[in-house]
């Protein structure tokens, strides 16, 4: 019988699973929604058992459809959000919270703030500050409010680690998300950075311990599915579960291409969904300010991986769709494409005449590049009394041409640090949006290629599972045997030039906010 493999993506408010060929080609999927807990003060949590319910769910149907399609499924991963799992005996983090601190979760403001005051050489490896949205500052935080029994054990784990721990029995953690989201840097001789620990107080007698378990590579075995995860999955006992990822770095490999030696230090890796990723690969470390990294190990053993990116960028575009009076309905695939249908019409009548007065530095969330700062905030000009569908479609576009341009931003920061990036592959949602694709390749004086996969980061974390299955060797021979092909978008020289002179309004609306921002922090 033909062989298969399982990927599962836990998305901020889904979770998918795909089974793949040995191939790539994508011969079934599955969905289930999942509940995001959105409470006060920027407080965002999800539920672990809702999660793994979720998963054995999708896992089982995809597991069902093998059959039907005569595939024996021999591997299995998991990637998910940059979430972290609080395993507390059941706790939560706070009264009404679930379990797991999603992603955007931005309540640790302050102890972030309290990282970055030490300026341990660590802050170097995320751009010369750390961001709430990584570990240290949310663990820092939930030390400091527990409300439990502070004698009882608490586990700290990337959603990816538990999922596979659960499936296996085996606590081992993921090389790639260490890395990228804890204070661990293996280019160092010891890793953890046990100091900075220290200084913040954790790593005591009574402390949780954070450096607990195997760390293992993508594609490495993270063990084998036990008697009872299998029952719940629906899959054999014994099959090969392989190490986890966060979604951006499974994305990475659902996107790179055949060909790697041709995307390092020339080609941004761009997943663009709720939130967007640009990911960039060097043979030699860059610390470049106001970029997370540079990761050695992250993806690829022995690349250097930068990481920007935008909080909140589809999500921003849904906000539109959901808050606008004149909106045509709730953020939807068909709302998203009705906008940017009209929009593109108004744009071949009137050029740029069209919304030439609303213009926006998008950071709803914060800034993660190229200032790499949690606290500012969107600024937008051109804001008058008008309600009506073209309102609706001018804030839409500012929206939209606001996250191109900062795209272009982050291009030119790396482009002056040490790259030469010439080329974007585009994944993720942002790929179905023609408007959005349409503004990235004019902002951009490159090539961009749409991705073709279906399912890239799904595709990704079904290399990783096929790779720990013992069917390719290593990440790069995976990726030149089960990656799609590109499809080159067309500039349109004309809009080209008319974003050139945005991109002007740009820099000073975002110099304007920065100082209004420094101009209001406390004296």
């Amino acid at each position: 019988m033909p062989k298969g493999v399982i990927a599962v993506d836990v998305g901020s408010r889904q979770v998918r699973a795909g089974l793949f060929d040995l191939a790539g080609t994508l011969v079934a999927h599955a969905r289930h929604d999942i509940a995001l807990g959105q409470h006060s003060n920027a407080m965002a949590t999800y539920r672990m058992e809702e999660i793994w319910a979720a998963v054995c769910a999708t896992v089982a149907d995809c597991g069902a459809q093998a059959r039907t399609h005569d595939l024996t499924v021999t591997g299995l991963a998991f990637d998910a959000t940059s979430s972290l799992y609080v395993d507390n005996a059941g706790a939560p983090i706070a009264d009404g919270q679930g379990d797991i601190f999603g992603w955007m979760d931005h309540r640790a403001q302050q102890e972030a703030a309290e990282i970055n005051a030490t300026r341990h050489p660590y802050l170097r490896f995320f751009g010369g500050a750390i961001s709430p949205e990584i570990h240290l500052p949310k663990i820092l935080w939930h030390e400091r409010h527990r409300s439990d029994d502070r004698s009882a054990p608490v586990c700290f784990r990337d959603v990816c680690d538990e999922l596979a721990r659960r499936a296996t029995g085996v606590d081992a953690r993921s090389r790639s998300a260490l890395v990228c989201k804890w204070p661990f840097v293996p280019s160092e001789d010891a890793p953890w950075q046990r100091d900075l620990l220290a200084a913040l107080g954790l790593g005591g007698h009574g402390d949780p311990d954070l450096i607990e378990g195997a760390v293992r590579d993508l594609g490495d075995v993270h063990g084998r599915l036990t008697t009872a995860a299998a029952r719940q999955l629906g899959l054999p006992e014994g099959v090969v579960v392989g190490v986890g990822a966060i979604d951006a770095e499974a994305g990475v490999l659902g996107n790179v291409g055949a060909n790697l030696d041709a995307v390092i230090g020339r080609t941004l890796l761009m997943t663009g969904g709720t939130s967007t990723n640009f990911m960039a690969f060097s043979a030699d470390p860059h610390f470049i300010t106001g970029v997370w990294g540079p990761f050695r190990d992250a993806v690829f053993p022995g690349l250097w991986m930068h990481e920007g990116g935008q909080s909140f960028s589809g999500g921003a575009l849904d906000a539109v769709l959901r808050q606008h009076p004149a909106s045509p309905g709730e953020p939807t695939a068909d709302t998203h494409r009705q906008a940017a249908a009209d929009i593109l019409a108004l744009l071949a009548e009137e050029g740029r005449q069209f919304a030439a007065q609303k213009h926006l530095v998008p950071d709803w969330l914060g800034n993660r590049a190229p200032l790499n700062d949690s606290r500012v905030r969107t600024i937008m000009s051109g804001l008058g009394q008008e309600l009506d569908y073209r309102s609706f479609l001018e804030s839409y576009y500012a929206t939209a041409r606001g996250l191109a341009l900062q795209m272009r931003q982050v291009v030119d920061h790396l482009n002056a640090h040490g790259y030469a990036i010439d080329t974007i592959h585009l994944s993720g949602g942002h790929r179905h949006n023609p408007l959005l694709v349409q503004l990235y390749a004019d902002c951009f004086d490159g090539a961009l290629h749409l991705c073709e996969a279906p399912e890239p980061v799904l595709s990704g974390t079904a290399m990783i599972a096929a790779v720990a299955a013992g069917h390719y060797p290593t990440l790069r021979a995976v990726t030149a045997r089960m990656s799609t092909k590109t499809r080159l978008v067309e500039r349109n020289a004309a809009r080209a030039a008319q974003l050139d002179a945005d991109y002007g309004v740009y820099l000073r609306l975002y110099e304007v906010r920065n100082e209004i921002f420094r101009a209001s922090l406390p004296m």
